[in-house]
């Protein structure tokens, strides 16, 4: 190696010092630039593996359906494309496509169904297919009194 390094009277060979200090210098970088490489594709990674958000689903609506009144419902979720409902003795159907929030309404018009409760169950879909399903229970109550003056 000290032949290499310095010439036939004893002086050092500046070319092949600074060659050796380049290459050196050359494989520094490239394992640097490789680690920071392996730490960047891990990282992106790691954000693109994120789970979907969670399906879910809610219902806002009052606890009491009044007798020959319309009662709305509204149904919420974030992550939804289409949904289905169903209240016994009131009906059933699909929102297709369904947009974040909807509502539906019922409407009570048999004065035997006043004081019976119901329950309305709603079940959204994502893209996939799977599915998120929610209750809300609500009371037939008597028609509101008018009274004229």
């Amino acid at each position: 190696m000290r032949k290499l390094l310095q010439n036939e009277q004893g002086h050092w060979n500046a070319q092949i010092i600074a060659a050796l200090i380049a290459a050196a210098a050359t494989l520094l970088t490239a394992i640097i630039a490789g680690v920071f490489g392996l730490l960047q594709l891990r990282a992106a990674n790691a954000s693109t593996n994120d789970p979907a958000p969670a399906l879910a689903v809610e219902i806002e609506g009052p606890a009491e359906a009044p007798l020959g009144e319309q009662t709305y419902f509204t149904i919420l979720s974030e992550n939804a494309v289409r949904a289905e409902w169903a209240v016994a003795g009131f009906g059933r159907d699909e929102i297709n496509p369904f947009r974040q929030t909807d509502q539906i309404f019922v409407q009570p018009t048999d004065a035997e169904q006043v004081g019976e409760s119901f329950t309305l169950l709603v079940t959204v879909y994502d893209a996939g297919g799977n599915p998120a399903s929610t209750r809300h229970r609500f009371t037939v109550a008597p028609a509101p009194i008018l009274v004229e003056p």
